[in-house]
């Protein structure tokens, strides 16, 4: 494992007139007692840097920064609130949601992806292309076995990968999942990666594709409306944006491979390119925003976030099904846009 000294797994490269064309690094730290995580650090050539920070515990992506004259951009929010003692899931950032994505199965809601201490398997990097790579990986354990049964065995791999980017945003975080049926036995399992994303202003803000894609004629699942079934519960989108003046917990299906989170007030968005086929669209507003303050959630932090989860959800039992030796992969790639 990684130990907290700077200099180790740091580079650059040059260009053959000696002009530095891109640096990369990786560190160990802790970021509350005896949690670890890893930092990676990039730096293209004209001098913008970018950070990622992501914990053991669940392989949690806490941040995703880009800084640019000394000007820190968040592209993903954190509760002032969060837990960080590995007592219980991180509130912010990108929860890994598996093998059970909210209460549709039999173990408790989410499962036990986010609560599991995954372990860092490696940090490669790409000089030429400035990008960096910390990968995770979670196998069978006493906690799966305890909530998913000893027949089920897998090993998950977690690729995080920072890299420089050309065109408005000046870096991209790639995302990769690669699950494995590793047992002798079927299974079956839904996952989402729980992405929370910051806004200035909750009531000047949306969620949309790039057109010419959209939302617009997408069914969807109203996790708000009576009943135990998905379903039960689809509904039409009827226009190109979902806007927020009250709770909104959505199962979108088939979405489009661009989702974004416009902040208008500030003129930016965050990009999510996927190739997963759902996204879960959430804000919990003022009523739950003050139930959930009771644990891990400032009571008015509702006005400054949007949750758009890519994920394998589906209508009913589970999305993915894994025979012996069968891989599921799926990736998504976040960046940041001018609104448009």
């Amino acid at each position: 494992s990684l130990r907290a000294r700077p200099e180790r797994n740091r580079g650059s490269i040059m260009s053959t007139g000696g002009q530095a064309l891109g640096k990369v690094g990786a560190e160990s730290f802790e970021y509350s007692k005896g949690q670890k995580a890893v930092r990676l650090t990039i730096e293209d050539s004209k001098g913008n840097k970018s950070y990622a920070e992501i914990a053991h515990y669940g392989a949690h992506v806490m941040k995703f920064v880009q800084v640019k004259g000394g000007v820190e951009t968040p592209l993903l929010w954190m509760s002032k609130k969060a837990v960080l003692d590995g007592s219980k899931a991180i509130r912010g950032g990108i929860p890994v949601i598996f093998p059970q994505f909210n209460v549709y199965g039999p173990m408790k809601s989410h499962g036990f992806g986010r609560i599991s201490v995954w372990s860092l398997v490696g940090i490669t990097s790409d000089l030429p292309n400035v990008s960096i790579t910390a990968t995770f990986r979670l196998v069978q354990n006493d906690l799966s076995v305890k909530m998913w049964g000893a027949d089920k065995k897998f090993t998950y791999d977690y690729a995080v990968t920072l890299k420089a980017t050309d065109g408005d945003s000046p870096s991209a975080l790639e995302i990769k999942s690669t699950i494995t049926n590793t047992g002798t036995d079927a299974f079956g399992f839904t996952m989402a990666l729980h992405s929370y994303f910051p806004v200035s202003d909750i009531t000047q803000s949306c969620v949309n594709s790039v057109a010419p894609l959209t939302l617009k004629g997408l069914k969807y699942v109203d996790s708000l409306m009576e009943g135990k079934e998905r379903k039960d519960k689809i509904c039409t989108q009827d226009k190109d944006e979902v806007i927020f003046d009250k709770e909104v917990d959505r199962i979108y299906l088939n979405v489009p491979k661009l989702l974004q989170v416009v902040d208008k007030k500030k003129g930016t968005a965050v990009v999510q390119e996927t190739d997963f086929k759902d996204a879960i669209v959430w804000n919990p507003w003022i009523e739950k925003g003050k139930r959930m303050a009771q644990k891990d959630y400032g009571e008015e932090e509702y006005k400054e976030m949007i949750c758009v989860e890519v994920a394998e959800v589906g209508t009913e039992g589970n999305a993915i099904e894994l025979k012996a030796g069968e891989v599921c992969k799926r990736t998504v790639v976040i960046s940041s846009a001018k609104a448009v």
